[in-house]
């Protein structure tokens, strides 16, 4: 017990040292500065702060939430982040290590050394993938953006994480991955690969080139930006593009023109390697490569989780003629799907609208907007379904099997 306690200050102490980082990130990310320079300072006098009044959570305390030059106001964000960063670490520390619940995957054991030495990597992997969904999180809510540098890197990290840091007994592995959604991981991922190139080199169209159009949620921001500039004198906001409910559904066409090389040569590849077919031979011998295997369950896993987001985008936009969901959301899920897989990817998409339901509610009778933003609730969502994911997996594995033999039966898998 207490080499545990002890394990378990030292994760709530890193934990708080993460969300003070977590509070640069949000901070200056958005607004494009660096994250390293200048150091940590006062906004309103620029005195740089000594190492004690950055002390988490408790630096604040002692400043009783003010600047020790200027006098002015802390932000009581600031203790808040990394209280719930701190207490995020302690929690799935003590989860996974101490109430032997586990989380993806994970069969750890208190008091076992060996045990930890195993399970630690996949525990920081996941931290490090809350910690991004938390700082995500708090910039959607503030601004109705998604930071792509946040969750791009955590997606890339998860792939190389299950790449090369991966084992078939190892918890949360992705290398259990099937031959043929391996095949498929494969062919889409060379598909859309060729339309990032094709995007980049501008032979594929780029949807709302002028940028999407504005949400209700953010009109009264832009409207006071307009008032605000034509009082001090300066020059007026460029004004937002105005597009018909005819011209939305076409720019999202185009998005879906750029998923279609990465669909059809995912299925190409998963026709190609079924038993009996040209390729059957060579991709079973491929599929002994553990780290291959690894990569390309991540690999699915990130492509599942943005599919289900942007597909909805698609769909939802084309079938009510405005923009259903934001494509940062796509890029989100991609990052999540990359680090915990594919069907708990599928789980998140699900459980999300339960946690943003009862604001959607009180926003839309209160008639303040029609708009929320989706990331704090796919965070929450993912929060959730790694702590229960064994639960949620064994109730709906029946399922998911049959629907796998189903795909078998007609060739499809």
């Amino acid at each position: 017990m207490v080499p545990f306690l002890i394990s378990l200050l030292f994760v709530f102490l890193l934990g708080a040292c993460v969300g003070s980082f977590l509070n640069v990130v949000v901070w200056r990310l958005p607004r494009g500065e660096s994250l390293i320079k200048p150091p940590s300072h006062c906004p309103k006098c620029n005195t740089h702060l000594a190492w004690y009044d950055n002390v988490p959570i408790f630096g604040w305390i002692v400043l009783k939430g003010k600047c020790r030059y200027c006098k002015a106001s802390i932000s009581a964000r600031y203790p808040i982040v990394e209280a719930i960063t701190a207490l995020i670490f302690a929690g799935y520390y003590s989860i996974t290590f101490g109430l032997n619940q586990g989380m993806i995957g994970t069969q750890s054991m208190s008091g076992n050394p060996a045990i930890f030495v195993r399970d630690w990597p996949i525990f920081f992997l996941y931290m490090w993938l809350l910690s991004a969904l938390l700082a995500s999180s708090l910039i959607d809510a503030e601004l109705f953006i998604i930071e792509p540098s946040v969750v791009w890197l955590t997606g890339i990290l998860g792939i190389l994480f299950h790449c090369f840091i991966n084992s078939p007994d190892m918890p949360g592995t992705l290398s259990t991955i099937t031959h043929s959604t391996a095949a498929f991981s494969l062919g889409g991922g060379i598909g859309w690969f060729i339309s990032g190139i094709l995007w980049y080199l501008g032979k594929l169209p780029v949807s709302f080139v002028k940028g999407e159009p504005i949400l209700e949620a953010q009109r009264a921001d832009f409207e006071r930006e307009i008032r605000d500039a034509r009082k001090r004198g300066e020059n007026i906001p460029p004004l937002p593009p105005v597009y018909t409910s005819r011209q939305i559904r076409m720019e999202v066409l185009k998005e879906a023109l750029f998923l279609t090389p990465g669909i059809l040569l995912g299925f190409a590849c998963l026709w190609l390697t079924a038993p009996g077919r040209p390729l059957d031979g060579f991709w079973q011998k491929m599929m002994h490569n553990t780290a291959l295997r690894g990569l390309l369950g991540s690999l699915f896993g990130g492509m599942i989780g943005g599919l289900t987001i942007w597909i909805a985008r698609i769909l939802g936009t084309l079938g009510f003629g405005r923009v259903a969901m934001g494509r940062g959301d796509a890029d989100l899920m991609f990052a999540v799907g990359a680090v915990l897989g594919a069907s708990a990817s599928v789980y998140i998409f699900f459980a999300a609208p339960f946690f943003g339901i009862l604001t959607a509610l009180y926003l839309f009778f209160r008639r303040k907007q029609i708009e929320i933003p989706y990331g704090p609730y796919l965070s929450m969502a993912t929060a959730a379904v790694i702590i229960f994911y064994r639960a949620i997996d064994s109730y709906f594995n029946p399922g998911l099997s049959a629907f796998t033999i189903l795909l078998q039966k007609i060739g499809l898998c």
